[in-house]
């Protein structure tokens, strides 16, 4: 009898673990900044060549821009200092001393988020900055009465496939786990159950 109520407690500790929330790595998503999109307009300068700086171009559908010398470089998906290092590294082929190059996001155009689900006001939304999931959530009116508020999701679309980071509102709010409150990237989509 002993063995079998041994066993029993074993395997419920075993299966009280399978219910446990997952951790997530939220240092790798806090760090990403702002990613330029389709419709952003950028400043580009190059150092001592005004002849090659750009007040504004601007991002084409297809994620690229145009530039004097170069054709087209890829933009969509990059931060503007990636984008700069880039086209620093593309001008040297061209110049003895490779040329500073100062790549600004002069104005967001392709910032759009998605609220879905039981919130008060669903859509989406294009705000002049870059907000977080709270501000989103705001944005929509805040819940329902049938939402359940720490299980939001944020879907997430880039480089690392389709992704979808947990967010406990509970959390956040009652808690101060601020790290949860993320900066929503261009397209994500909080999704509240």
């Amino acid at each position: 009898m002993r063995l079998v109520a041994a066993v029993a407690l074993v395997g419920v500790l075993c299966l009280s673990g399978c219910g446990a929330a997952p951790t997530y790595d939220w240092k790798a998503e806090s760090s990403l900044g702002y990613r330029v999109g389709p419709g952003d307009i950028l400043k580009i300068s190059v150092w001592k060549h005004d002849e090659l700086s750009q007040p504004t171009v601007t991002v084409r559908p297809d994620g690229a821009i145009s530039l004097p010398l170069l054709g087209d470089v890829p933009a969509a998906g990059r931060a503007a200092n990636e984008i700069s290092s880039d086209v620093a590294t593309r001008l040297k082929q061209f110049f003895q001393d490779q040329p500073p190059v100062t790549v600004q996001v002069a104005e967001v155009k392709s910032y759009r988020v998605y609220v879905v689900g039981e919130v008060q006001r669903p859509g989406e939304f294009a705000p002049a900055q870059e907000i977080s999931v709270l501000q989103s959530l705001s944005m929509a009116g805040g819940f329902t009465r049938f939402a359940n508020a720490d299980r939001v999701v944020i879907v997430r679309r880039d480089a690392r496939g389709v992704r979808r980071i947990p967010f406990d509102f509970s959390g956040v709010v009652d808690r101060g786990e601020l790290h949860q409150n993320l900066a929503l990237q261009p397209g994500d989509v909080v999704v509240v159950p």
